[in-house]
């Protein structure tokens, strides 16, 4: 990726975290809000590889660890990163990914950075059963609209693009 597309990139992040920090919670309904930041993270991978994926997940983790008021300093920034990487593997190894597809890894890919927070945070079971029913699944299902919008309306740009 040429020093150009880092710029645009970079500023479509800081674009992302401030949507995050403050129009998902405009968004929320029963304190569910979608992850603008998730979206952002697999978007990077699919496009760019599991590199940019794992790079930018790093940024991206770190940056939300720094500003959040929590005590597990590196808990988001290693979920992040895992799930960048891993989704940039799957676009660029196995499969080139259709709407449906990259919805789904999206999810998937919520999934695996709460199971990995969680799991980094050391809670219970119990506790994570309940966040999972009340908290993680409500956010994968809402982010995952959002996230198809985004991936219908960058398909189409694509395919305005190529015609």
């Amino acid at each position: 990726m040429n020093s150009f597309g880092w710029l645009k990139t970079f500023i479509l992040f800081v674009i992302v975290f401030a949507l995050q920090m403050t129009v998902a919670d405009w968004l929320s309904f029963f304190d569910v809000a979608p992850d603008f930041v998730m979206i952002f993270i697999v978007a990077v991978a699919i496009r760019r590889g599991p590199a940019a994926g794992c790079f930018w997940g790093f940024v991206a983790g770190f940056t939300q660890d720094v500003y959040a008021p929590i005590e597990w300093l590196g808990a988001n920034t290693i979920s992040m990163t895992v799930v960048g990487y891993a989704v940039g593997q799957l676009e660029e190894r196995f499969l080139s990914l259709n709407l449906p597809a990259k919805v789904g890894v999206l999810g998937l890919g919520f999934f695996v950075c709460d199971m990995i927070y969680y799991g980094i945070t050391g809670l219970s079971k119990d506790v994570v059963t309940n966040l999972f029913l009340t908290k993680s699944l409500p956010e994968c299902i809402y982010t995952m609209l959002i996230g198809g919008i985004f991936f219908y309306l960058d398909l189409g740009s694509k395919k305005k693009k190529h015609a």
